[in-house]
């Protein structure tokens, strides 16, 4: 309750000043949207930094990363273990949908359609920073619809601007696609020559600075990464898309390329919802990187009371059996998540007080970008050597945490050294194997996954690894005995009849059922999107 308190309190405070602000501006509020031609007076950088600070906060964390897809992906349990009905989605899931619409997709399009009402000269030193904010428009959209398979985005966002005020659904596969030809065409204008001296978003941009180059590489890996949503469902534009992409040379070369926010260490307060002391690392994934020896173990989590490396059972039943009592005592008994990996003023109560580290909240790493190109190759869909990517992910994945772990001043870290990730690497289980590369490639995404596990989730979805009998075996889960399904998607808010958009809706729901995977329903979690064909 205390998370949600917090929460509430932030909101309330939110909506004071919003009030404030909103009195204080009366009249030209009223002046502005009695004339549809209005465009009020923002600086699209400004725009793009708001939509920015919306892609990372609290409550997503507490509802859909700590309280969910943390527990299904096995990387953590409760400190008393996994509850019976821990798979179920819960209300609060899904928190992305309601930011997109709310905050990130009108803040972007205001930044593009500012743009776009410039005076030519205006206009033309902003074409990098229009197909930036295009590229963080379109991943939203992708993100979105992910999990939630039709919804509003060719039309959306346009009311303001003379479009409809009730946007159609999109369907799932004309979003990839459009949201592919989008990246496509913020490539061509971030490649093109500009015609003006640009202005560049500088502090603006949280994630690169404005670099462009590095939002072109971004770029590429997106179309690579939504293109493998693709596999089963159009594995024909899955290849071309792969083919397009890869004849450009622009592309991630190396871990500064990862795409991720960095902050000051207050801005995960270890105080509120950021805060992962609440919970204990998984069994399956610390007995695999105990036995294999990997590097990450200590970035990822703590040492017990006794210096080891223990996890809680996953399985809700295993936790529960009386002999696995003692373990559920005290949770100095467990590993603990590594407190300043996600929050780095955490207080450790050592003396030393709060600490002074960096946090980061990765979207997409160079690993995860050498995995994918692993993956395509292993599955024929590239020419790509599959084992040469493969190892590249690993040991980009291992340097990457390594660097974060020394920014958010993890106490008493000792640095990794390329020797020991040798060492890992040559492990069996690690080193590749081609007869199980798509097996190791899904093992070794998930740990990169650690700080993602909502992508986590979507690989697995894709391959189904990692599982009960991968290298890094999963524990079958199981409540009174019964097998517990993982979830497949979000459940769906229905609008009320009286809904301006209500008739869009109920059209996409009834596309969207005609899919015989899609399940029991709009709130059945167990049903599938498009792309999550079986």
């Amino acid at each position: 309750m205390k998370n949600i308190k917090n929460y509430s309190r932030y909101v309330l405070s939110l909506l004071a000043i919003l009030l404030i602000g909103v009195s204080c501006k009366k009249e030209e509020f009223v002046e502005a949207n009695l004339n549809p031609e209005t465009l009020y007076s923002i600086k699209p950088e400004d725009q793009f930094l708001k939509a920015v600070t919306s892609t990372v906060i609290d409550f997503e964390y507490f509802a859909d990363v700590y309280r969910a897809s943390n527990l299904w992906m096995q990387y953590a349990t409760p400190v008393a273990g996994n509850g019976l009905n821990f798979n179920n989605v819960g209300s609060q899931f899904n928190t992305r949908y309601g930011r997109f619409y709310s905050t990130i997709g009108p803040a972007l399009v205001d930044g593009i359609k500012t743009i776009d009402a410039m005076p030519e000269a205006d206009k033309a030193a902003r074409t990098q920073m229009r197909a930036i904010t295009q590229i963080l428009l379109s991943y939203y959209g992708f993100y979105v619809s992910d999990i939630n398979g039709s919804i509003p985005y060719s039309e959306a966002f346009q009311a303001r601007y003379g479009g409809k005020i009730t946007p159609k659904y999109d369907t799932q596969q004309e979003v990839f696609s459009l949201v592919d030809q989008e990246l496509k065409g913020a490539v061509a204008a971030l490649k093109a020559t500009p015609g003006a001296t640009q202005v560049n978003l500088g502090n603006n941009d949280p994630f690169y600075n404005g670099d462009v180059i590095k939002w072109t590489k971004l770029a590429n890996a997106l179309r690579l990464k939504i293109a493998l949503r693709l596999i089963k469902v159009d594995p024909a534009k899955l290849r071309s898309i792969a083919t397009e992409v890869l004849a450009d040379n622009v592309q991630m070369s190396d871990v500064g390329d990862s795409w991720a926010v960095k902050a000051g260490p207050s801005f995960a307060d270890a105080g509120g919802n950021f805060n992962p002391s609440s919970f204990v690392a998984g069994k399956p994934v610390v007995d695999f990187m105990l036995a294999k020896g990997d590097p990450r173990l200590r970035i990822f989590y703590r040492p017990n009371a006794a210096g080891n490396y223990v996890g809680s059972f996953t399985s809700p039943d295993e936790a529960k059996l009386p002999q696995n009592a003692p373990l559920y005592a005290s949770v100095n008994n467990m590993s603990q998540l590594q407190h300043r990996l996600f929050t780095p003023n955490y207080d450790e109560n050592d003396g030393n007080g709060r600490g002074t580290g960096a946090s980061f909240f990765p979207f997409l790493t160079y690993a995860e970008y050498c995995f994918i190109r692993a993956d395509m190759a292993a599955r024929g869909v590239t020419a790509d050597v599959a084992e040469s990517w493969y190892k590249k992910g690993v040991y980009a994945s291992i340097q990457y945490y390594n660097d974060r772990a020394i920014a958010a001043k993890v106490t008493d870290y000792a640095t990794v050294a390329t020797p020991e990730i040798d060492t890992y690497y040559n492990m069996a289980g690690v080193k590749f194997d081609p007869a199980i590369a798509a097996q190791q490639i899904g093992v070794q995404a998930y740990l990169d996954f650690y700080r993602q596990p909502l992508e986590a989730w979507a690989w697995w979805k894709r391959t189904g690894y990692p599982n009960t009998t991968s290298v890094l075996a999963w524990s079958p889960l199981k409540g009174n005995g019964g097998t517990l399904e993982l979830n497949r998607r979000a459940g769906i808010n229905l609008l009320a009849s009286s809904n301006l958009n209500y008739e869009n809706q109920q059209s996409a729901l009834t596309e969207m059922a005609q899919n015989p995977d899609f399940g029991q329903g709009p709130n059945d979690p167990f049903g599938r999107v498009w792309w999550d064909k079986k």
